[in-house]
Formats: C-alpha cells, sequence, structure tokens
C-alpha cells in the first residue's frame, strides 16, 4: 500500500525554507482535526522523529502521517499553500502575450486575454473568503472595458466587462483600482462624448497604476489627463498623437500605431525613453514610411517592428530604386527589427537594402511573409547581424508554381543559394517545419547546407521558420538558438 503523503511536514519545511507566511494555519484548530496540538516545527538537516533543538519535544509530523490524508477537506489543502503560490495559480489561467502582439490582437479585433479568462477568474474568486483577495488581484490586473455599455455595439465572442458596473464596483472598494495594472478601453468616438469622457476620465482617477493603456479610438480628452505610470501604449494612429503620447507619457516604453500615414507622420520628435516601437500601415510610401520610422528611433529604441496591411491579399510594396545618399540611421542603438509583407530581399537594387545596411548596430532580424530570396541577399545583411530569422514564407508573389509544395521548393532553393555567397559566416541552420509535410525541400536545404559545411538542426515547434545564425571574428562562442 502506498505511503500517505506527509503534507504537514512539507508545508512547514516549505514555509522555513522561501519563509513564506501560509494563508491558513492550524493554530486555532478551525476544522477541528482530533489530536492536532498545533506543534508542528522544522528542523533543518535532522529527521523528524527526532527532538527539535528549541522545545526538546518530538515533532508531530509521525503522527500526522498516519491519519487518512484523503479525508480531509480539499480546501484545506489549497488555502494552506503561501498566498505567492495561490496567486501564481491564478496568474496561470491567463495567457502570457508579447506586450505589443497583445496591443495588435486587440487594436485590429478588439480581442484581449480579459474576454476569456475573466469568467473563470471570477468563479475561483468566489469559491471561498481567504481566496477572493489574492485572485482579485489578478482578475483587476488586466481588464477590458467597454464605454458604452452593455446596451452598445459589443463584439459578439470576446464581449468586454461595463464602465458602468466597474466604476460603481470602484466606488465601494476603491482598493481594487490600485490593482488595475492594464486595460484595453474600447472607446467610440461619438456625439455624445462627455459622458465617455467623463467616464475615462474618473477610470483614470480610480487606478492610480496603470501602466499599459490600449484604446481602440483615441479621443482629444485623453490628454487633459496624465497618467503618471503608462509605459505602454497602442491606439489607431491619428496627426499628432505621436507627440502628444511622449509629451503626456514620459515612462512611455512601447509604443503601438496602427494605420499610420507617412504624409503626416512627424520628423520632430521630442526626447523619449521607447524601448519597442510597433507600426503597422499600407503599402503606399513604403520605403518613405521604412525612412521615418527610423526617425523615431533614437539611441533608446532596442527593438522596431514595421508591418505593411495586407498580408496573401496584395502584392508586397514596390520596389524604389537607391536612392544617390543615405543619410546615416538615427537608430544607433536598434539591435532588432522586424519587417513584415515586404520582401527586401528580393530585389537588392532598392532603398530598402540601403536602409537596412545603414542599421550597423542591428544583430536581430526577422522577416515574414516574404517572397523568394536573391542569391546575393546575405551580402547586403548589415554587418553585426548575428540571426536572421524567416517565417510565414510560402506566400510568393511571383509568377511561377501554383502548387503550395513546389512553390515551398522554390523558396528553399532560392535560400539556400544564398548560403554560398554570405559574406558573414553562418555556423547554425534551424528549421521549423510547422504543419508542413514536404520533407522533401527541407532536405534539399540540408543538403545545401551541408555543402557550405554549415550545422543545421530540425526542430518540431508549432509554427514554420527558417533561423539562420552568424558568428562573428569577436565572438568568445559561436550564437546558439535559444
Amino acid at each position: 500500500m502506498p505511503l500517505k503523503p506527509d503534507y504537514y511536514a512539507f508545508s512547514a519545511r516549505f514555509g522555513h525554507r522561501y519563509n513564506l507566511r501560509a494563508l491558513h494555519t492550524y493554530d486555532d484548530d478551525e476544522f477541528g482535526f482530533p489530536g492536532w496540538d498545533g506543534d508542528v516545527g522544522y528542523d533543518s538537516g535532522e529527521d523528524s522523529t527526532q527532538s527539535s533543538s528549541g522545545s526538546g519535544s518530538p515533532l508531530s509530523t509521525s503522527r500526522l502521517a498516519e491519519r487518512d490524508f484523503d479525508a480531509f477537506p480539499l480546501r484545506v489543502a489549497l488555502l494552506d499553500l503561501p498566498i505567492e503560490i495561490i496567486e501564481y495559480i491564478a496568474a496561470c489561467m491567463r495567457h502570457s502575450v508579447p506586450v505589443l502582439d497583445a496591443a495588435s490582437r486587440y487594436i485590429d479585433d478588439r480581442y484581449s486575454d480579459f474576454a476569456d479568462t475573466r469568467f473563470s477568474l471570477s468563479a475561483y474568486s468566489k469559491t471561498c473568503s481567504k481566496l477572493r483577495p489574492i485572485v482579485e488581484r489578478v482578475l483587476y490586473r488586466d481588464i477590458q472595458l467597454d464605454f458604452t455599455g452593455w446596451k452598445g455595439r459589443k463584439h459578439t465572442q470576446w464581449p468586454a466587462a461595463s464602465l458602468d458596473l466597474l466604476l460603481r464596483t470602484l466606488r465601494k472598494r476603491p482598493q481594487l483600482g490600485r490593482h488595475v495594472h492594464a486595460a484595453a478601453l474600447d472607446y467610440q468616438l461619438s456625439t455624445e462624448s462627455q459622458a465617455l469622457e467623463d467616464g475615462l476620465e474618473e477610470f483614470l482617477k480610480l487606478t492610480p497604476n496603470l501602466k499599459t493603456l490600449y484604446l481602440w479610438q483615441c479621443p482629444l480628452a485623453l490628454w487633459n489627463f496624465t497618467p503618471p505610470k503608462i509605459t505602454t501604449f497602442a491606439t489607431t494612429y491619428a496627426p499628432g498623437i505621436i507627440h502628444s503620447a511622449l509629451n503626456h507619457f514620459p515612462k512611455l516604453e512601447n509604443l503601438y500605431l496602427r494605420d499610420c500615414s507617412v504624409m503626416s507622420f512627424p520628423l520632430d520628435l521630442p526626447r523619449h525613453n521607447l524601448k519597442s516601437v510597433r507600426l503597422d500601415s499600407n503599402h503606399h510610401h513604403a520605403v518613405s514610411h521604412f525612412s521615418r520610422a527610423l526617425t523615431l528611433c533614437s539611441k533608446t529604441v532596442e527593438h522596431l517592428d514595421i508591418r505593411f496591411i495586407g498580408g496573401l491579399l496584395h502584392q508586397s510594396p514596390e520596389f524604389a530604386p537607391k536612392i544617390d545618399h543615405v543619410p546615416p540611421a538615427p537608430g544607433t542603438n536598434l539591435r532588432s527589427l522586424r519587417l513584415d509583407n515586404i520582401s527586401v530581399f528580393s530585389n537588392l537594387d532598392s532603398a530598402y537594402t540601403q536602409l537596412l545596411q545603414s542599421l550597423t548596430m542591428l544583430e536581430y532580424l526577422h522577416v515574414s511573409h516574404h517572397s523568394c530570396f536573391s542569391a546575393g541577399a546575405f551580402t547586403v545583411l548589415p554587418p553585426r547581424l548575428r540571426r536572421l530569422t524567416v517565417s510565414d514564407y510560402y506566400s510568393c508573389w511571383e509568377s511561377g508554381p501554383t502548387k503550395p509544395h513546389e512553390r515551398n521548393r522554390l523558396f528553399m532553393t532560392c535560400f539556400g543559394s544564398c548560403f554560398m555567397f554570405s559574406p558573414l559566416k553562418i555556423s547554425q541552420l534551424v528549421v521549423s517545419p510547422g504543419g508542413d509535410d514536404d520533407d522533401e525541400s527541407f532536405k534539399l536545404l540540408f543538403e545545401m547546407a551541408a555543402l557550405e559545411k554549415i550545422r543545421y538542426d530540425k526542430v518540431d515547434e508549432s509554427t514554420a521558420f527558417i533561423e539562420v545564425f552568424f558568428v562573428h571574428r569577436q565572438d568568445p562562442l559561436q550564437p546558439e538558438r535559444d
């Protein structure tokens, strides 16, 4: 017969080792366990049946182990866990998404993690009065609000919470407002704007620790308030919004703007502390958009994400001829760049490659929805690049094979031909097929890597991608995939 777990000895040792206080203790014998004396102690490094050094009385764990563990109420096992672990269990019910990706999902489709998990977390918080304040810290940490109430236009699959109901709750329990760190607001510009602006003002006053703010539409009234702790801001682009955001949010580090218009994109910007920037735009004036986006990258910006809206429904931006003089890129500290739906390596005689080569500090480059690479694509890579990632590479717009496997093999052939012309030393090739079963395409790529004596690996992950790692002479070790 298997031994019953010595649960209480484990709990005592855990709390002593990590200096954590259990949510429930048994000193008051609340549940009336027979024979419980509340004298269980912790004696580091000694057998639990021996006497403790302070009291001289034997530990009670041997007697506890003989009890029927299954007879104890299940809630006791949960309540006896440290507060930090219970909060971590609640946090695991939410989905962890990178902040700019979460911003994009909300601005594009008004989807947030809150809409998926709030009902489960709310039910979890109501199971026990002692669990409620712990779980509520997670429940209110990241919220989504509908500013027009339950009668407004709501997303049928991911309904937001009601602003009116939340404000009523925060008026009664203002301490809950301190738990709100992120908010996605379904603010709709309308003629009845005064009531919405009043609600926005009250909400911002009741949430002093708000750090992340997503606005489906950004009202001018927002700039009448200055939330002091905002570090992430996302909304639909409007003229003048960049200046306003940088001036009103002095601690801003992450910025996401959708539907950017390059014609109104400012060139003179106030000083800022941005770390990550994502800009979604259409294909018009793509080179100018790319160039002006770099002006936003002062010495503080480390990651820039530029995506041209359209995906597979539109061809990639037209290639612009090289220009006579390319000014030094202002993004001197830019380390990571993501380019989506812009085939920068299909035509090397373009201004795109000039802009890339001017990024002398760039180390990580990710291109997606890219057509076939030119054979000399690796000759125009930034000089300090360490990793190149390619995803969604099946979308070849040029005329040619129409079957998916044929297009895939064409892409692999073009990509593999880049190895032999690369001026940068390639240390490793990593390929993830995703859900693709065309092994012949990947075998072809591996054979071309073997000819250049490049180590290659195949990994099984949910998404398809290709990663190429480069090594430089000053590197003490060759880079490995994380």
